[in-house]
């Protein structure tokens, strides 16, 4: 019997965590499937995997892509385009704050030539998808060296980690026109709003039914059998996470086992530019509390945050906050190659199980926290006037729109807030975020188990 061929297209380091991490690859190779890693990484990253699997894998460097100004513009003016329409479909304005924005000197007469192109096609779909098939064409006019690659390996699937790779372009164009089946990860539950389906594949792996009907929504053109529920590795991950007792952890982080913790989790500089003031508010409003010797904050940055913005903060707090960094390759000069040490997962899922409440802007990290039946808390007031951003934005953003209700997290509305929160979360002493997880994630499958099933059929 003919070994299936699969490749898998990683190319950046966002795909690492959920998808060469996760137990999808050794489950492909169990099945005696010839497995290539078609990548844009580090050779650092690819023996963290190995060495992580005990496995040694067959890689190649995926080339890099020259995007033609034609190509572009296409892509750029149908992103704009489906923003509007989006806007549009779902009444809700803050979709386009996605947009790039600020561009100088050439680049923003290039884009202007964008937005107008954008809004004479957005309001009549049929315009969108015209662009879509102008886009496909313009494709194929620098694939010719992924077409002798592909003709000379012959592959059977083709798996792309992240769906707005503009460097993974070439590659599927050229599958598709071989009629090789190709899938595609949708890599958050806040992407697809934004308008950033850069690489079309044949199917589609999404995690839970509100993402295939956001798929129905905003694609309708793509059929629905070839949008499939699988879950997402994100968490999944986190059952072969090795979790130490509270004990073993806390003694590690001198930290105290008695003492009600909370992981304050930092989001990047663009997303929140005052978090440095939201970890000051917390720490003074416990430090002025009769809770001063019975609370510690964990502090999580952004892995992607290199800046020193919270240096004073925890100096300022010291005894109160303990900084535990992201075990990140972030030394990296090219953002593409940045990724997370396996080692992180570990690092994390032990701060989300060990940790009472998780307090941010907006992040993601409620879901985590969910996972593990803890609070989540979101900071929802503005330090001071910004014309350029605002949580009054924040929360406006179409993937809020997933809550089932308001309550699935705590509101901290004012710096004033904190200690009532904190007196709430540990009263109840549960999760409220469980149900708004239960939407966004489909936790009935092991999405490493699906994943690899579908690339192997």
């Amino acid at each position: 019997m003919k070994k299936k061929k699969i490749i898998f297209v990683v190319p950046d380091g966002t795909g690492i965590r959920n998808y060469l991490f996760s137990q999808i690859l050794p489950l492909i190779i169990k099945e005696q499937a010839e497995l290539l890693i078609y990548h844009a990484l580090s050779e650092e990253a690819i023996k963290e995997v190995e060495q992580l699997h005990n496995i040694t894998l067959k890689t190649k460097e995926l080339p890099k892509y020259k995007e033609t100004v034609k190509q572009k513009f296409y892509r750029e003016s149908i992103g704009f385009a489906r923003l509007l329409h989006n806007i549009k479909l779902e009444n809700n304005p803050s979709i386009i704050a996605t947009w790039k924005k600020g561009h100088k000197g050439k680049k923003k007469w290039f884009y202007k030539l964008v937005e107008f192109f954008g809004r004479i096609n957005y309001s009549n779909y049929s315009n969108i998808q015209k662009l879509e098939k102008r886009y496909q064409k313009a494709l194929e006019v620098n694939i010719s060296r992924e077409l002798d690659f592909l003709k000379q390996y012959k592959p059977d699937v083709i798996f792309c980690t992240h769906q707005r790779a503009v460097n993974a372009t070439a590659v599927f164009k050229a599958a598709e026109v071989l009629g090789i089946d190709t899938y595609g990860a949708i890599y958050s539950w806040d992407n697809l709003p934004k308008a950033r389906l850069t690489v079309r594949t044949s199917k589609y792996f999404v995690w839970s039914q509100y993402m295939k009907n956001e798929f129905k929504k905003y694609y309708p053109e793509i059929p629905q059998d070839n949008v499939i529920i699988t879950g997402t590795p994100q968490f999944s991950l986190y059952e072969q996470a090795k979790i130490v007792s509270k004990e073993l952890f806390f003694k590690e982080h001198d930290l105290d086992t008695s003492k009600f913790t909370i992981c304050f989790s930092g989001d990047d500089l663009r997303t929140s530019p005052y978090d440095p003031y939201y970890l000051d508010h917390l720490a003074e409003s416990i430090n002025k509390s009769i809770y001063k010797d019975k609370i510690q904050i964990i502090f999580r940055r952004s892995p992607v945050d290199l800046s020193g913005r919270y240096d004073n903060v925890i100096e300022k707090h010291h005894g109160l906050i303990t900084s535990i960094v992201p075990n990140w390759s972030n030394t990296k000069s090219q953002w593409t190659q940045i990724y997370p040490y396996y080692d992180d997962v570990n690092l994390l899922a032990n701060i989300c199980k060990h940790s009472d409440l998780v307090i941010n802007v907006g992040s993601t990290m409620a879901h985590d926290f969910a996972y593990f039946k803890n609070a989540a808390a979101y900071l929802n007031y503005d330090v001071k006037p910004d014309k350029n951003w605002s949580v009054n934005t924040i929360y406006k953003y179409q993937h809020f729109r997933s809550m089932p209700n308001k309550n699935v997290v705590y509101w901290i509305n004012s710096k004033d807030d904190f200690i009532a929160i904190i007196k709430a979360v540990m009263a109840e002493n549960n999760s409220v975020t469980q149900e708004w997880f239960n939407v966004i994630n489909d936790n009935t499958k092991n999405s490493s188990i699906e994943i690899a099933k579908e690339l192997m059929a």
